[in-house]
């Protein structure tokens, strides 16, 4: 036989080989949406509401939906079960994150909480989870309880900035708890630091905003050139971010030497006894992570849902106060202390949880390499989702459960009891991801709305004529998916966890006890 026609054989054996694997392997793939030529299925990724048009295409197709988009794989989990089974039990291969050409740019390379599942990551987890455990978080209670008073005073001198007073509580604590630093005011230049950490955060991930999330390529275009001003943004938000975390970290450093409440700098640091530069970068990169990925945007926002929970449901509020009145009186604030005898505060806050999820399809997942699940191969290089808004409202583990009820959380005694229904199981992530800021975050949220609900009875703002003015749930971002071209040229959606913060309508904020009033404006500054 000829050579060419030998070769000419053995490459048609291949190809039919290769044809056919591809055509069972597709044939496999979870079951979805019929795609079109090229496109695939991008009409039918949902535009407005994610965690609801999601959950059709769930009670169209199953838990385990497959979409494609030009050739790249997507999963949409839309039950606890499937959730658990891939990315807790299976967590070795569904730790990885998707990729982003804006995130090194802008030098947050080193956010632990975007990095893949490697050696880098685990020592970054490795040295976070011992320094947030509940039995550490409980030795950063004064600092919460401190803040959560200065919060309320705050609220009753200018309730007309409450948006601002919110965002400056959780700063302020998380500043304290992270680094040791104590910040007393909103123009302190370490809020405004934090503030612009945030900023390019939200920036970075903001559907559309930089064309090279789409077109990797015009990251080669100089600056000046029509479509290059992202790299300004990138230049000056790199700078920005290198001096804040690098001042951050000397200043909680210097600040050891007086730390009583063990900040978590100070612990890590203080877990070797020997002056090591490596376990220094690391820490600063632990640290800013912390306060940008997790405590600081997570409670921030589910606060600003709790005002609107507050407003559209007075009969609740009603209840958190009967309870707060019996158990602590008129005249002073809660304490943690206090916790074990307000299980309704409990469970107002896991009800908050569960009712405006602030990721409401979690943060993606990566898969590492193909897997097999219920019979349907889940590819390799495939996103995976999680619907965590329509797993917090499936009927038959929460009825009702468009309603705002605290009541869902204890049980026939009363008492504070979530069982195997934890909303906060399914909205801090699964597997090697789960925050490691969850006690501290559930801690922070506990006083805030404790102390808020004890100082004031929460309103819905007036019209000009004195009239309540009608509120609805609301985002400020809208929920959206971003199409984007990944470093190897292929085309797929990455980063829909967009914080949906409750939009801060001007609530009316009636002080309930002269009293307490008193007590507040008497007490000195803490």
């Amino acid at each position: 036989m000829p050579v060419w026609l030998w070769n000419a054989t053995v490459g048609i054996i291949l190809l039919a080989t290769t044809v056919r694997w591809r055509c069972k392997r597709i044939a496999h793939l979870p079951p979805g949406p019929t795609p079109f030529p090229i496109i695939g299925n991008i009409l039918n990724v949902p535009r407005e509401h994610l965690g609801r048009e999601f959950a059709d295409l769930t009670k169209t197709f199953g838990d385990v939906v497959h979409l494609s988009v030009l050739g790249q794989s997507t999963i949409v989990l839309g039950s606890q079960k499937a959730a658990y089974d891939l990315l807790d039990k299976r967590s070795a291969n569904y730790s990885h994150r998707p990729a982003s050409v804006m995130v090194p740019l802008v030098g947050y390379e080193w956010l632990f909480a975007l990095m893949n599942d490697g050696q880098r990551w685990r020592q970054h987890r490795r040295a976070v989870h011992p320094t947030l455990t509940p039995d550490i978080v409980r030795e950063y209670q004064p600092i919460q309880s401190k803040v959560a008073r200065r919060f309320v005073r705050s609220i009753l001198r200018s309730p007309q900035d409450l948006a601002l007073h919110i965002r400056f509580t959780f700063a302020a604590i998380v500043m304290e708890v992270i680094y040791g630093i104590e910040i007393r005011e909103a123009h302190d230049k370490y809020f405004k630091m934090v503030e612009r950490m945030a900023e390019v955060g939200e920036a970075i991930v903001m559907p559309g905003r930089f064309p090279v999330e789409a077109f990797p390529a015009l990251r080669y275009l100089p600056s000046w050139f029509p479509g290059g001003g992202f790299k300004n943004f990138a230049a000056d938000a790199k700078r920005d971010i290198s001096y804040i975390i690098d001042h951050l970290f000397e200043t909680a450093k210097t600040a050891m030497v007086s730390d009583t409440s063990g900040s978590v700098v100070s612990r890590i640091l203080g877990a070797s006894e020997d002056e090591d530069a490596q376990l220094e970068g690391m820490c600063k990169e632990v640290a800013g992570t912390l306060y940008v990925g997790t405590c600081y945007t997570l409670t921030n926002a589910t606060m600003e849902a709790f005002l609107l929970a507050m407003a559209l449901y007075p009969q609740a509020q009603e209840k958190a106060q009967a309870e707060l009145d019996a158990v602590v009186g008129t005249e002073r604030l809660p304490e943690f202390s206090d916790r074990p005898s307000l299980p309704y505060i409990d469970a107002l806050v896991q009800e908050l949880l569960r009712w405006y999820p602030v990721t409401p399809i979690g943060v993606p997942h990566r898969v590492v390499a193909d897997d097999e699940y219920n019979g349907y191969v889940i590819p390799g290089g495939a996103t995976i989702f999680v619907n965590v808004w329509a797993i917090l409202r499936d009927p038959d583990v929460y009825p009702d459960p468009e309603d705002f009820k605290p009541e869902r959380f204890l049980n026939s005694r009363g008492e504070f009891d979530v069982g195997e229904r934890d909303p906060a199981e399914i909205l801090f992530g699964f597997g090697r991801r789960v925050c490691p800021g969850r006690h501290l975050a559930q801690a922070t949220l506990f006083i805030l709305c404790a102390c808020v609900l004890a100082a004031f009875k929460i309103v819905r703002p007036v019209d000009e004529h004195g009239a309540p003015k009608e509120i609805k749930r609301e985002a400020t971002d809208a929920n959206v998916i971003s199409l984007v071209v990944s470093r190897s040229c292929r085309l797929s959606f990455i980063e829909v966890h967009l914080d949906r913060h409750p939009k801060v309508h001007r609530y009316t904020m009636q002080p309930r006890s002269s009293k307490l009033q008193q007590y507040l404006g008497l007490a000195q500054d803490d």
